[in-house]
């Protein structure tokens, strides 16, 4: 853009029509104010020299517009002053105008004259046995009494033509520098890294608003020396050195930061030091996420423990103690009966964990053999055994670094593999199958069970030492059976997740239902529950679920029935044989005979009763 400021109309439009001619356009600006809103826009700026101090803060190229000899002498020659004497012909200008007129006057004095600056001119005032000339550009600092006097110089065509021209040249050597300098800044600020810059005598030229975050410095810090606020910067040293450091980890204001140091360096000469740094923390975060991107199949928790369905008091208490834990490092155990939900409970401690960025690795060690098992859970090198994997495989430990590692049924895990298991606990280390090199893992154990792991113990089916190892916290989950009330609850949730997948939906279910289902013991927990849902679901004709498509229900509840029937119909036979046989020991003696029986005479006689003996 090229920007005239302060000029006369006359002036403004003789030059306007120059640029015009050439394909430019021009802004005319008359306070500094304007300008700076402007400020971003690459610029040069074409002013009256009288006026160019007053732009010296823009920091942008200013082409002052100034008269010449020749412009005086034709002036003088127009006016008729050609024998006025130097003494009497004086040229008020600025002192940088009359700074360079005197250059030229020095080199060809063609003509008297006597220089004058503005600021002397207007001390003294006007003499009255002398004659003046003055720029056109002064006119508007000129009062009543010296029209007339002082004789308005203009430029020439030629002064006006070599000013624009080399306006032109700066503006495009401007535009070019100006948008590598804004393209720069913007890389700089928009660097997740902290990046400061210092030059030569070791004065800050660069602090991006990340770098004065981290280092605690305040906004200004540009043109000072690092040291000020740094006293012993190590940017210094690598102003007398010359050498590249990287990765050097350094404590700034409690926090752990990884720097690196870049000498400037041109033409063989240091001229300047950049150093990049960012938090540990950041790098940690970033490897997660790198390694949850690359790992996304089977390696991430859908389900916090807010989407586990269910009000009863077991359940809450449950949850309540899973979200406690979550805030933990330390090992938990998941125990409960099979399809209980113990993976689900496992996935929302992970999410509610700090480590939720993290990979979430689960692993059912009772599908695997003992030998697969062993290189899923810690990977194996190339050649370890026959058919292993060219270039080998990472294990669900390596995996699972910086997350959480899901070790379901580990009550089936075979002993051998619980020893390597304890290990890693203890060491934080693994070591592939075939490997020599130890890799440290950074990995929370979840563990879940269906096992009583004390009997295990006893029976010599589990060590001792990992049990106490992983069962650090525990939460042991209720069986359906056992939290009837959650029925309604959990039906209504997996009758919703399948109509999401089908095109004719259930909108009601029958009461009749609920009354079924909570008279059914749930062998198979929750698991089964959805089993059993999803059966009568597609069976179900209409919109309404009702009894009719649970039939096979039904009659599973009444054999079930009469097998309990069966069984008590047998206890009560037991019974009354025993006490029969008991009587007849001891001569119908029922005291005797209440002893044998390990029961008090009460009971003994009631038993009379309703045996009819």
């Amino acid at each position: 853009m090229i920007a005239l400021y302060k000029m006369s109309d006359s002036l403004e439009n003789q030059i306007g029509k120059l640029f015009q001619g050439v394909g430019y356009k021009t802004a005319r600006f008359y306070s500094v104010n304007a300008l700076l809103e402007q400020i971003m826009n690459p610029m040069v700026i074409i002013t009256p020299a009288i006026y160019q101090k007053e732009l010296e803060a823009l920091q942008v190229p200013i082409l002052p517009l100034s008269i010449r000899l020749d412009d005086i002498e034709r002036t003088k020659e127009k006016k008729g002053l050609m024998n006025v004497s130097s003494k009497k012909c004086c040229v008020v200008a600025s002192e940088e105008e009359i700074k360079w007129l005197k250059k030229e006057y020095d080199e060809n004095p063609r003509i008297p004259l006597h220089f004058v600056s503005k600021e002397e001119f207007f001390s003294a005032g006007i003499q009255p046995d002398r004659v003046y000339v003055a720029p056109v550009w002064m006119k508007d600092l000129l009062t009543h009494s010296h029209s007339g006097t002082v004789q308005l110089i203009k430029p020439s065509l030629s002064s006006l033509i070599s000013s624009i021209q080399m306006a032109i040249s700066i503006d495009k050597l401007t535009a070019s520098i100006a948008m590598e300098r804004y393209q720069v800044e913007a890389i700089v600020k928009s660097a997740h890294d902290g990046v400061v810059a210092v030059d030569h005598e070791g004065r800050i030229t660069v602090a991006n608003e990340h770098a004065k975050k981290l280092l605690g410095l305040q906004d200004g810090v540009k043109g000072h020396k690092i040291t000020e606020f740094i006293p012993h910067s190590d940017l210094m040293r690598i102003l007398a050195t010359g050498k590249i450091e990287m990765g050097d980890i350094a404590t700034v204001m409690g926090r752990q930061i990884v720097i690196n140091r870049f000498p400037v360096i041109v033409k063989g000469k240091i001229v300047g030091v950049v150093s990049s740094f960012k938090e540990i923390t950041n790098i940690q975060k970033m490897e997660l996420k790198l390694r949850k991107m690359l790992h996304q199949s089977g390696l991430e928790a859908k389900h916090r423990l807010s989407d586990i369905v269910g009000r009863s008091s077991e359940l809450i208490k449950a949850k309540e103690l899973a979200q406690r834990f979550a805030q933990t490092e330390a090992t938990v155990l998941i125990t409960g009966e099979s399809g209980t939900g113990k993976e689900l409970f496992a996935q929302g401690i992970h999410l509610a964990s700090p480590r939720v960025l993290g990979p979430f690795v689960a692993v059912n060690c009772s599908a695997l053999p003992e030998s697969l098992l062993e290189s899923e859970l810690f990977g194996y090198e190339e050649g370890a055994f026959t058919g292993a994997n060219k270039g080998g495989k990472v294990g669900l430990f390596e995996l699972a670094h910086g997350g959480t590692l899901f070790l379901d049924e580990i009550g089936e895990m075979p002993l051998h593999i619980q020893a390597l298991l304890l290990r890693v606990l203890q060491e934080r280390t693994v070591r592939k199958v075939g490997g020599e090199r130890v890799v440290p893992v950074d990995v929370r154990i979840i563990a879940a069970t269906n096992r009583k792991l004390e009997e295990e113990i006893r029976e010599k089916k589990f060590r001792t030492d990992l049990y106490y190892r992983i069962n650090v916290l525990n939460v042991e989950l209720p069986p359906l059976r056992d939290r009837l009330i959650d029925i309604p609850d959990l039906l209504e949730a997996i009758v919703n997740q399948f109509n999401e997948k089908r095109e004719s939906k259930i909108v009601s279910i029958d009461q009749e239902v609920y009354t079924l289902f909570k008279a059914y013991d749930w062998p198979g927990n929750i698991r089964e529950l959805r089993n059993i849902v999803e059966r009568m679901v597609l069976l179900e004709e209409g919109t309404t679920l009702t009894v009719q498509s649970g039939e096979f229900l039904l009659q599973k509840l009444n054999r079930n029935k009469s097998q309990k029937d069966l069984s008590d119909l047998s206890i009560k036979v037991n019974e009354r044989e025993l006490i029969e046989a008991a009587l007849k020991k001891y001569f119908n003696n029922k005291t005797k005979t209440a002893q044998a029986l390990g029961v008090d005479r009460s009971t003994l006689w009631r038993k009379l009763k309703e045996y009819n003996l």
